[in-house]
């Protein structure tokens, strides 16, 4: 067994109204000598749950780990209080507890790789820009550079289903009725070709985290609303601007089946300077859950464990 430690670090945010804690879950020793892999989970509004196949990397390589809750979510902090308040809940913030983190947890004496899934790779590329101290390398798994490509990107996945299940979920959208059987049947199939392929969705592999959604959708509507289409503030993200300043070696991963298609990924190609692409065949979105094995092949040689 890898030892683990858990613990929740303070984390002061102007105008949440009270104190706040990061959840964090570390696999391995900080003070081992090995630079750090820092697991950024999506969302926004998921919880670090899904990602811990990748705590296989410090059995076969011996590197050290640290997943977190995002504010709002699992483990973390919450702040229902919050639900709607878009001005509060801005990339910044999120940002801002990855600094937080990473400081209290004193990654920047070994450094660390970040490795972020779909909005935490979106938060990792953002983060990178700023050219953080301690950072080796960046992965970014199944993100968009920008939340317009990735709305185009949803509304042509709906239109690839079939016609009946297509029309179902856009009119139903369209009265708000989520709680139609034709609805909720062909939100399931979209989950189940888009963002994580299989006979069954959630798998059991993301039954724990959307649970945890579930139970508080406070971040992800307030973020991202409600809707079928991706449709609250964060619909106007772009990091295309900034991608230029990212100079440490990065790695982008999508899936042939991927909700994060091919023009959601390419501004990442095209603009940051040190940059390696691979592109999964028989993949959505979920390549840790969809094909572990190989996934950690893909990522282990990149950071040349």
């Amino acid at each position: 067994m890898s030892p683990t430690i858990e613990g929740k670090l303070p984390f002061e945010v102007a105008g949440a109204g009270k104190p706040c804690e990061t959840y964090y879950k570390v696999v391995g020793d900080l003070k081992c000598g090995k630079p750090v892999l820092l697991a950024l989970h999506g969302g926004p509004g998921l919880v670090h749950d899904y990602l811990m196949p990748l705590a296989e990397l410090h059995a076969t390589h011996g590197v050290p780990i640290v997943f977190y809750d995002q504010l709002g979510n699992g483990r973390s902090t919450h702040l229902r209080e919050k639900y709607g308040d878009t001005a509060f809940w801005h990339e910044s913030l999120f940002r801002a507890q990855l600094e937080n983190l990473i400081e209290q947890l004193d990654l920047n004496s070994t450094g660390y790789d970040i490795i972020g899934h779909s909005w935490g790779g979106m938060l990792g590329s953002s983060f990178a820009t700023y050219r953080p101290k301690g950072l080796r390398k960046l992965i970014i798994s199944n993100s968009p550079a920008a939340m317009s490509e990735w709305i185009r990107s949803e509304i042509a996945c709906c239109k690839a289903l079939p016609q009946d299940v297509a029309d179902a979920l856009f009119e139903c959208d369209k009265k708000g009725d989520y709680k139609n059987p034709l609805y909720m049947q062909g939100k399931n199939l979209y989950n189940r070709t888009y963002l994580c392929k299989g006979d069954v969705f959630p798998p059991p592999g993301l039954v724990s985290t959307f649970q945890a959604y579930a139970e508080d959708p406070t971040v992800n509507e307030s973020t991202q609303g409600k809707t079928l289409i991706s449709s609250g503030p964060l619909k106007d993200w772009t990091v295309i601007h900034r991608l230029h300043l990212i100079e440490k070696p990065t790695l982008l991963i999508n899936g042939e089946f991927d909700v994060a298609d091919n023009g959601c990924v390419a501004p990442f190609f095209k603009n940051i300077a040190k940059v390696k692409w691979i592109h999964q065949i028989g993949i959505s979105h979920s390549p840790l859950l969809e094909d572990k094995d190989n996934y950690l092949r893909i990522i282990a040689e990149f950071l040349e464990y």
